[in-house]
């Protein structure tokens, strides 16, 4: 994604992408909120992120699908407020 792409627009492209496909960290930092990088590795150490995979030699991704599942079981875990 290009550094001046909102973060309205990454989460609008997210949502058409079929879950077998695969995003970079801006993608995953803007879904969590606009986190840190360092965030993002020590979410994903803790179990709280998925596993990216290494696409290249110097390129790894998450895949959608499972980014979805996260977010789902992170929305599950949160209590309720009336």
């Amino acid at each position: 994604m290009a550094a001046n792409t909102t973060t309205a627009t990454i989460l609008a492209a997210f949502e058409g992408l079929p879950a077998a496909a695969y995003v970079k960290r801006p993608v995953v930092q803007a879904l969590w909120g606009g986190i840190s990088d360092f965030e993002v590795d020590r979410l994903e150490k803790a179990g709280k992120l998925p596993q990216r995979v290494k696409l290249g030699t110097r390129v790894n991704g998450w895949q959608v699908g499972a980014l979805r599942e996260a977010l789902a079981a992170l929305q599950a875990s949160r209590p309720r407020t009336a």
